[in-house]
């Protein structure tokens, strides 16, 4: 994503250097929380607050940060541009997984539009397994969707997959099963290696 896809997530500021520049600090308004500091009451912009809160719990380095593919900017450029600043250390993260949108049916979820499904209210209604399979069974930067036809699907190929390992055998008949399995693990850690590529690991279980 280019840096002018994002504009219009930015505040637009006719003081500011740059279109694309974001805020640091916000001063206070009128019936908005704030803190007392020495350049005046405001509040932290958005965008450091995650740095903030990220630097606290894994440090100004990790491996793996994740987010909805409309972070990229102006969010997650915020964070990298703030925490190399401030650290001196460079990548910020290693990897970036930005996850494709969960649609209701035909609709973004979205507060906006009121069709928020919480995490803690799908999982009152489907087991944790099924859920899980369907988040994996596409690519995470694809578009999903969330539906009883969707969820449906992931549960008969669980079942597929649980008959399957249940009429298992713990050890090898001969040498060329052994090397059957040998080449599905590999297969399986290929295509994860390939941007966590999940849905071509799954197609040899159902």
């Amino acid at each position: 994503m280019k840096p002018s896809d994002g504009v219009s997530r930015v505040d637009e500021d006719p003081e500011k250097r740059g279109p694309n520049d974001f805020c640091l600090w916000k001063f206070a308004k009128e019936g908005e929380p704030y803190w007392e500091t020495d350049i005046g009451n405001g509040r932290p912009g958005w965008h450091i607050e995650d740095t903030a809160i990220t630097e606290t719990i894994f440090g100004p380095q990790y491996d793996i940060h994740g987010g909805a593919v409309d972070l990229m900017f102006p969010h997650h450029e915020a964070e990298i541009a703030q925490m190399e600043a401030v650290s001196g250390k460079v990548p910020f993260v290693k990897y970036w997984l930005h996850a494709g949108f969960l649609n209701m049916k035909e609709e973004k979820m979205s507060k906006s539009l009121g069709n928020i499904v919480t995490i803690r209210e799908a999982l009152k209604a489907n087991d944790p397994r099924v859920l899980r399979f369907m988040f994996i069974s596409g690519h995470y930067r694809s578009t999903l969707t969330y539906d009883e036809d969707v969820l449906e699907q992931s549960r008969q190929a669980l079942q597929r997959i649980d008959e399957f390992m249940f009429r298992l055998d713990s050890g090898y008949a001969s040498a060329k099963e052994k090397e059957l399995v040998d080449e599905l693990k590999a297969g399986v850690i290929a295509a994860l290696d390939n941007d966590f590529n999940t849905p071509p690991s799954l197609v040899s279980y159902i």
